[in-house]
Parts: structure tokens; C-alpha cells; sequence
């Protein structure tokens, strides 16, 4: 029998003639997330993100990692592309079947390249390959609850507990009644949507980081409309927004990313009454999963069955960089008991 021929990490800038390859990767995965596709990545990613691909002569593209390289106290660090404010959950190291093991020898060769590395990836699936391929501990900083979905859009509902179900008709029926629609938005409409969705949290000062990065979401987001991967709707009344959801559907599985909502009274359920419509119409298209994404949020409760941990894997390579660590892990500490203090 052949030997396989050796994998090797080859560090690329972009995902320009790779990216049906990375995207198939992505399908392959136990949990295909929007945040490892090709589109999300070319918009979300900084200018110092770049993908370690795994290559074997011959197949091609086997497996990948995105990365953003930048600097802490003047170590070198690397973090998932595209990870803070934006919150990406389910990243993993990418592979095809059968070739994880083969991922630890290339993987760990270029790490070692830098004399003194922090490694902090934050955002990990559950389960994740490169939790195993490293050989690390994943530390759970999160949950992800989830639901399956059924055959027919009217079950979902069906299936939730008595007093959510009541609400979320009580609310679609005022709310109807009042005048409010629902409606998907296409490509061409998608400004005017972030418009409103801009200012429905501008009424929530904790959501101003999100809205800072608006203009690199509304990029990744006009991408994913053009490969029919995202989801943008809203619900209106006389053409004033009432709430303003953004999703994305991969691999069969809906993933609730963000709903603006109005605070005011009149407008009370608009959230939920949008997100039970997104629902319906991704069991309608045939989605098997709906994924709430990171956040143990009360809401979420009523309306998933289960949970995934999200998690981070975080060392640090050579002294000078174990060092830094390891300050910044006493003054987290120190942080988290004055919190607790006050």
C-alpha cells in the first residue's frame, strides 16, 4: 500500500482560489458555522488575518485555520480571524475526513517557528478538532443553546411550553392587527435594513461596540446575501421597523446572529414575534437545526432544547511570551475579585 504523502502548513494571505475548497471543508465539519465561511472571513478578518492551509501534493486543500496575527505588550499573538466584537462561535481548526491525525506534525511546526508565541483561540465548537489536535485543555467560557427543528414550520411553536406559546400568538395577533409585516429582505434592500437596524440598538448603549463595526458586518453580511447564506428581515408597521433580525442558514442550520428591537411599549414582542417568523421560514426551506449562538440569555430558554460549550484554548510558547501570560491571567483574577467585592 501507497504512504500518504506528507501534509504541509503553507501560511496565504486570502482565500481567493481556495475558497471552494475551504467552503466544502466547512460542510464537512460536525457543526458548520458561518464564521469559517470564505465570505464571512474575506470581510471580518483584519488586515493582519491570513488562513494556515493545510496542503497535500496531489489532493490539494485538506484542511485550515483561520488566523489573525497582531502583537500583546510586544508579544506575538494569533487569534481566530475575525474574532472580538463580532463574537464568531463554533470555529475549529478545518479538516477532511480522515486526516486529523495527520494535522498535529505541520501544525505544531510552524507554531514553533516563533521563539516566543501567545496562542488564544476563543470561540471553539464543542468537541473541537484542534482542542485534539493540539493536545490542550478547551476551557468552557460559554454556551450555545440550540434546538432541532421539525418537518412542518407550525411544530416548532407546537413544541415550545404553553405560556411561550401563548405569548408568541398573543403578540403576532396585536401586532398584525396594528398593521405590522414581515418581510425578507433581498440584497438591494440590505442598507436600508442595517439603517434600521443602527437605530433600534442605538437605543441600548451596550450594543455601541457591535455598531462600530457595522460597515466590516455590512460587507461580510451583502457577501453572504450573495451566496444565499444570509438572512435579513424585518418586521414593520407603515414602513417604520419595528425589529430588524440578521441570520445566516449553512449546511441546513439557522444560526440567530442578531435582532434590533424597539423599546417602545406599542412595539412590545416585535423581537420575539420576528424570530418565531425566521424560524418558521428556515423549516419551511428545510433546515434541520436552529442555533441561538453564544449567550445563556433568559429568552433563549423557551425556545431551544439543548446547549453546546463554547470554548478557548490558550497557552503561550517561549518565556518572555509565559511571562505575559501569566500577568494578564493574575490581573484578570485580581479584576474578577474586586468585581465580586464591590
Amino acid at each position: 500500500m501507497d504512504t500518504p504523502r506528507p501534509v504541509a502548513a503553507t501560511l496565504v494571505s486570502d482565500l481567493e482560489e481556495a475558497g471552494p475548497a475551504w467552503d466544502r471543508l466547512v460542510d464537512e465539519s460536525p457543526v458548520p458555522s458561518p464564521f469559517l465561511r470564505s465570505w464571512w472571513l474575506r470581510y471580518t478578518c483584519t488586515e493582519t488575518g491570513s488562513y494556515l492551509a493545510f496542503h497535500r501534493t496531489g489532493e490539494g486543500l485538506v484542511g485550515g485555520l483561520p488566523i489573525a496575527r497582531d502583537r500583546h505588550l510586544g508579544v506575538p499573538r494569533i487569534r481566530f480571524g475575525g474574532a472580538g466584537v463580532l463574537c464568531p462561535d463554533h470555529l475549529d481548526l478545518l479538516c477532511r475526513a480522515g486526516v486529523e491525525n495527520e494535522l498535529n506534525a505541520p501544525l505544531m511546526t510552524w507554531l514553533t517557528r516563533h521563539r516566543n508565541l501567545i496562542v488564544d483561540l476563543s470561540g471553539l465548537v464543542q468537541g473541537s478538532v484542534l482542542g485534539r489536535v493540539l493536545g490542550r485543555p478547551v476551557e468552557a467560557i460559554d454556551v450555545a443553546p440550540y434546538a432541532a427543528l421539525p418537518v412542518a414550520p407550525a411544530e416548532y411553536l407546537a413544541t415550545r411550553s404553553s405560556g411561550t406559546r401563548r405569548s408568541a400568538r398573543r403578540s403576532d395577533r396585536r401586532l398584525v392587527e396594528a398593521g405590522a409585516r414581515h418581510h425578507r429582505v433581498p440584497r438591494e434592500g440590505l442598507a436600508t435594513a442595517l439603517a434600521d437596524f443602527r437605530r433600534l440598538h442605538e437605543a441600548r448603549p451596550d450594543r455601541a461596540p457591535l455598531l462600530a463595526e457595522l460597515p466590516r458586518l455590512a460587507r461580510a453580511l451583502d457577501a453572504g446575501l450573495a451566496a444565499g447564506e444570509a438572512r435579513v428581515d424585518v418586521l414593520e408597521t407603515g414602513g417604520r421597523a419595528q425589529a430588524v433580525s440578521l441570520a445566516f442558514v449553512v449546511a441546513g442550520r439557522l444560526s440567530l446572529y442578531q435582532v434590533a428591537r424597539s423599546l417602545e411599549r406599542a412595539d412590545d414582542g416585535a423581537g420575539t414575534v420576528l424570530l418565531h417568523r425566521v424560524v418558521a421560514d428556515a423549516v419551511a426551506d428545510g433546515c434541520h437545526e436552529v442555533d441561538f449562538l453564544r449567550g445563556d440569555e433568559g429568552y433563549k430558554d423557551s425556545l431551544a432544547d439543548d446547549r453546546r460549550s463554547i470554548g478557548r484554548i490558550r497557552f503561550a510558547r517561549g518565556a518572555l511570551a509565559t511571562g505575559v501570560l501569566g500577568a494578564r491571567s493574575l490581573a484578570a483574577t485580581a479584576r474578577r475579585r474586586v468585581e465580586r467585592s464591590v
